[in-house]
């Protein structure tokens, strides 16, 4: 699919960035990241989320980069965006707009239990940047060292 949405845009890809759960990412002859996401729940939830930054005019949170969304196809489920460096918050695709997930407090207490650890001395400033992304509408349940990219 990734394939076929390049070449109706007249790209090419470049070189396999990488996969995850959500999808894999390769980098176009044109700087831009284009993005095959599996489930469709999953690209809407992304495609919505990259649409609201993009509606607030929002490149960068907190010192952090947001990639900015150059084309979708929700026939093929593929978003195509920006390529940005570190440091940089991406993945979008298990962040829910406008409304947030039916977590029970439970689950919600030991996922950011589990973030925290994750992010050791720089939770405050994962916590304070997912924190604004709730004030724009975004729950942003993606947060790891892959998805939150630090300088190094």
């Amino acid at each position: 699919m990734a394939v076929n949405y390049a070449a109706n845009r007249g790209v090419s890809l470049l070189r396999f960035l990488g996969d995850g759960n959500d999808g894999a990412v390769w980098e176009s002859n044109q700087q831009t990241a284009i993005k095959a996401i599996e489930r469709r729940d999953s690209y809407f939830r992304e495609r919505d989320a990259y649409l609201r930054l993009q509606d607030l005019e929002i490149v960068d949170l907190q010192g952090f980069a947001v990639l900015w969304l150059i084309g979708f196809d929700d026939t093929k489920q593929i978003v195509e965006m920006t390529v940005v460096f570190p440091p940089c918050i991406l993945d979008f695709a298990k962040a829910y707009v406008d409304f947030p997930p039916d977590f029970s407090d439970e689950v919600l207490r030991d996922w950011q239990e589990e973030t925290a650890d994750l992010f050791e001395a720089d939770w405050e400033k994962v916590a304070s940047l997912l924190i604004e992304l709730r004030s724009l509408g975004i729950f942003y349940f993606d947060a790891k060292p892959g998805n939150i990219r630090f300088l190094p």
